[in-house]
């Protein structure tokens, strides 16, 4: 019988679903614990992302279920074992996330910032002109999960898009226009809202340098939810001091969590969640996780393709 431990906060029907996929396997709940390699020496399975120096050590392991999207940490790490096979939560966190990024810029869109202050200090005071979502010209990196469910609600809200990602075949309907990174300083420089939802990596690293900012041209509302390394704080800072980006929400920093002495804490143009947006903050994700989850083991039981599997060998 096949051991599966999962590490992530279960409710009864969550688990009642994930044994239901498999009737040959014993599951051990541990909840949001640190494991020791004690507790999981016996495993077949994990679903989680506990460490790799622990996954390392387990002799039986065969199929690691992340529960989240991103993959960093395991399929860089050299120490994650090759023979084990490795899936990541992509398609669990897009409502989520989308929805913050419409509130960021809806935020800074209409002055909300500006009104929360005056409201601290009971001034009643009109903050002027706001910008709208609708005819807004969008550049969204990354059509994964997150950027197509934020591209959705945009497009209904009125908005044009742009997409940016690697493959540019079948263009959802909600998307007017797919491009490849080659096209980037050309994108920037027609866009009112920029949202990033690309992954860490080689390629994403510190891609919004100075001569990127070079390309922006319509003092663009600037939205970050991937990771934090595709843009170097100060150039950010820059970028919002020299109003560059008219205003930026974040989600995630360049080092995390963000220095209590970092100027960006003290930009008023500049909104930052401490990388929130996804986790287990809305139910529907951990539904979404564990739904994922389930179809996994049932396909790992029968020996089948699993979904979401992550290419070891890139």
């Amino acid at each position: 019988m096949k051991k599966i431990y999962t590490f992530i906060p279960l409710k009864e029907e969550h688990k009642k679903l994930l044994e239901s996929s498999s009737s040959n396997c014993k599951f051990i709940h541990l909840g949001l614990i640190k494991p020791t390699l004690d507790q999981v020496k016996d495993a077949n399975v994990i679903i989680g992302n506990i460490p790799v120096e622990i996954l390392k050590n387990i002799p039986d392991l065969e199929f690691v279920q992340l529960n989240s999207a991103g993959i960093n940490g395991y399929s860089d790490n050299p120490d994650f074992p090759k023979n084990v096979s490795l899936a990541n939560a992509a398609g669990a966190y897009g409502v989520a996330i989308s929805e913050c990024i419409l509130a960021g810029i809806l935020t800074l869109m209409k002055h909300i910032p500006s009104y929360i202050q005056n409201q601290s200090n009971h001034k009643w005071k009109d903050e002027g002109k706001v910008k709208s979502i609708y005819n807004s010209q969008i550049l969204v990196l990354g059509l994964g999960d997150i950027g197509k469910e934020f591209s959705k609600r945009a497009y209904a809200m009125g908005a044009h898009i742009t997409g940016i990602k690697r493959n540019i075949k079948d263009k959802p309907e909600y998307v007017d226009k797919l491009c490849t990174m080659d096209s980037l300083y050309e994108e920037l420089e027609k866009a009112d809202i920029i949202v990033s939802s690309l992954p860490g990596s080689k390629s994403t690293y510190h891609l919004f340098d100075k001569e990127a900012l070079t390309h922006v041209k319509k003092q663009p509302i600037f939205v970050n939810v991937g990771r934090g390394s595709l843009i170097d704080s100060s150039v950010l800072e820059k970028a919002l001091k020299e109003n560059i980006f008219s205003g930026a929400y974040i989600d995630v920093t360049d080092s995390e969590p963000l220095p209590k002495e970092d100027e960006l804490w003290n930009l008023n143009n500049l909104i930052i969640t401490p990388h929130v947006t996804g986790g287990y903050h809305l139910e529907e994700t951990l539904n979404r996780i564990v739904e994922i989850s389930a179809t996994n083991i049932q396909k790992y039981c029968e020996g089948k393709e699993i979904i979401n599997k992550v290419n070891l060998e890139v």
